[in-house]
């Protein structure tokens, strides 16, 4: 079972001003999704192309689901964001993961968690 989330945002180009949807990825389950765990790794999971082709990052947490790594889970806050903000999206995301994996669930998972840049994430 796939245990990752994208939440669907509504934009404006800063570049031609078109106004489009995007799903932006918040959760990556990376056992089910070795395709976004690649995004994750090129740095390309929040880049959107807009419908006339101009592109940008999107600025947006991220946690990191690894089933059977150590840690289990990797938590990449948004960059313009306070620690308070950070901990808050860590938690709900947190949360969310533990409602979808149900008893697969570990609470050990947590003593594991910080926040890391996005960059160190394609390092791991």
């Amino acid at each position: 079972m796939d245990h990752s989330l994208a939440q669907t945002i509504e934009l404006q180009c800063p570049q031609c001003g078109a106004r489009f949807a995007a799903a932006v990825w918040l959760i990556v389950d990376a056992g089910a999704r070795p395709e976004l765990l690649a995004r994750v790794a090129d740095g390309s999971l929040h880049t959107v192309v807009c419908p006339n082709g101009h592109g940008g990052a999107v600025d947006a947490p991220l946690l990191l689901y690894r089933p059977g790594a150590t840690p289990t889970l990797l938590f990449s806050p948004a960059t313009q964001t306070t620690a308070e903000q950070d901990a808050e999206m860590a938690q709900g995301l947190v949360g969310r993961l533990r409602e979808t994996l149900g008893g697969a669930w570990r609470d050990e998972w947590l003593g594991e968690l910080s926040p890391l840049p996005r960059e160190a994430l394609a390092a791991l």
